[in-house]
């Protein structure tokens, strides 16, 4: 395991797809959470300060984290997705997945790296988003104490390392359909019916769609999530784990 790990933290750290996913999201998303908060707070008329406005919670620093949590809540799912899905779906692309048969380490110690390595990078990542999203919040100006951003700050790491947790179902899309096109296809998917189920009142039971609905914690239009609910997101991430680990040790070479 050890040696599988070494073995995947070096692929995983020399990868542009890795080093560009990252960049984007710790830059992009304070960015875009600053520009509609700075729209929506210049108090001008015309349709997109209209549209930013309704994605406003409270005032100042609430506000300002609440928007980014929503953008990440949709934006962190593709951008880890993807991440997820080369990690996973590169042996098959690359066409070293037969060659693993060969190792000394078993496929299942393998698969567990790619979730180890992938995983870590996700709570730092959500880590580092938080806290570009504090600088540029202070440089842009956002009124508050600290104190009052405590919470919000808190409540958009979660949602980050959330929906990145469940962005590792891309690995499992990748790993079964044996390429990335599958992995992508099945992000697309998933996101469109997390929209879907929101919109019919569902989607506090449909796991992917929770880190969303706990973005817009506080806001008429967030229903109330139950702890049953919430557990879901655990318990879909831990058997998307399994059964990507499984499945690579039962994988034959086709």
């Amino acid at each position: 395991m050890t040696r599988a790990l070494r073995v995947e933290w070096l692929k995983f750290q020399r990868s542009p797809v890795v080093v560009v996913s990252t960049v984007l999201m710790v830059a992009l998303l304070p960015a875009i959470g600053l520009g509609m908060f700075s729209v929506a707070s210049a108090d001008v008329a015309g349709p997109l300060a209209a549209k930013v406005q309704g994605l406003l919670i409270g005032e100042g620093w609430e506000a300002y984290l609440g928007v980014i949590s929503q953008v990440a809540a949709a934006a962190g799912f593709v951008g880890v997705g993807v991440v997820a899905a080369w990690t996973f779906g590169r042996e098959h692309s690359d066409r070293t997945f037969p060659s693993l048969f060969a190792l000394a380490v078993s496929r299942r110690s393998i698969a567990s790296a790619k979730f180890v390595v992938v995983g870590i990078w996700i709570i730092a990542l959500a880590a580092v988003v938080t806290l570009v999203a504090v600088l540029a919040g202070t440089l842009g100006g956002v009124d508050g104490s600290a104190a009052e951003r405590g919470p919000a700050l808190f409540r958009l790491f979660l949602v980050v390392a959330a929906t990145g947790l469940l962005a590792l179902s891309a690995g499992y899309a990748a790993s079964v359909g044996r390429g990335y096109l599958p992995a992508i296809g099945a992000i697309v998917i998933v996101v469109a019916a997390a929209q879907i189920s929101v919109l019919f009142g569902a989607g506090g039971w449909f796991p992917f769609a929770v880190p969303g609905l706990v973005a817009i914690t506080g806001s008429q239009a967030a229903p109330a999530l139950s702890p049953a609910q919430l557990a879901l997101v655990p318990v879909v991430v831990l058997a998307v784990v399994w059964l990507t680990v499984d499945w690579w040790q039962r994988a034959e070479v086709v």
